[in-house]
């Protein structure tokens, strides 16, 4: 935590190495986090992210094809 917690302080006054410290403190540990709650391998979350990419890509490609048919009559 960081070292001065008095409100009415400076920013001047702040060191760079205390808003480094205040930085790290308010960041989460995504690494951990990520660890503890995901233990899908990358590959499969990567695949699965392409196959729902490819789907709303198709549906995207309907879509536009149903409107040229449409506006064509």
């Amino acid at each position: 935590m960081l070292a001065n917690s008095n409100p009415d302080w400076n920013i001047e006054d702040v060191t760079d190495a205390e808003i480094y410290a205040a930085i790290r403190y308010l960041e989460l540990d995504t690494s951990s986090a990520n660890e503890q709650k995901d233990d899908t391998p990358t590959t499969e979350r990567n695949v699965d992210q392409g196959v729902v990419i490819c789907v709303c890509l198709y549906i995207a490609l309907l879509v536009c094809l149903a409107f040229l048919w449409f506006y064509s009559w």
